[in-house]
């Protein structure tokens, strides 16, 4: 059976950026960008690149309509999951952002669905959580199964800040009863913090799908 990760989360959180670095630590895997809603930060501007890491770049039929070379998902991700691939999919958090989702509902069955956190966005409040969890189920009929923290601030991101927020993640995990998969954290962060953090960690070098003028903005 293939291994199916669908990651979704409020916009903003770093998603597509850990659905990209876990991609990386999967190789050979299939990556599929569902994310039709948010405008940057898309994994398919790179697939030439990804692609010579061993992570296959697939895309909506919306998004081959912008970029015609770019492979259709509709044709595409039944045959990878019956073909017992590793599979990670990008979902975005909101009631549009869920629609692809909706037809591939048959051999998604036994995908795993995971919440991205990051608490320098006001949307992982537990409120804020509460609610979208509510939307995916309902919309998905999928469960979630688990929560990755990924609290930074880029370039002012610091250890305090990692683990202040792993603190937070798991009284969340705590009160939604769901346990917290994976923490992404900066290699440069992660001897001193292991110690701390009692879950797998996606560590990485640098973040891969910023380009220099975006340096500035929130992740």
């Amino acid at each position: 059976m293939s291994e199916v990760i669908v990651l979704t989360g409020a916009y903003g959180v770093g998603k597509s950026e850990f659905a990209s670095q876990l991609a990386l630590l999967k190789a050979p895997c299939v990556l599929a960008d569902f994310d039709v809603i948010n405008p940057y930060f898309r994994p398919r501007e790179q697939t030439s690149w990804f692609e010579s890491k061993g992570v296959k770049i697939i895309g909506s039929q919306i998004k081959n309509h912008i970029n015609q070379d770019f492979p259709a998902l509709s044709g595409d991700l039944p045959s990878y999951i019956n073909q017992g691939k590793t599979v990670i999919i990008d979902c975005a958090g909101s009631e549009n952002g869920l629609k692809p989702l909706a037809s591939f509902m048959d051999v998604l069955n036994h995908a795993e669905v995971y919440i991205v956190i990051n608490f320098n966005r006001i949307e992982s409040r537990l409120e804020y959580i509460s609610d979208l969890i509510d939307l995916f189920e309902k919309r998905s009929h999928l469960k979630i199964a688990g929560l990755v923290h990924n609290t930074h601030m880029l370039d002012e991101t610091t250890t305090e800040m990692i683990l202040s927020a792993q603190v937070r993640c798991e009284d969340l995990s705590r009160q939604l009863n769901l346990p917290i998969i994976y923490t992404m954290i900066r290699k440069d962060f992660y001897q001193e913090c292991k110690k701390m953090i009692h879950n797998e960690c996606v560590v990485y070098d640098k973040l891969i799908l910023r380009e220099d003028w975006m340096k500035g903005e929130t992740l």
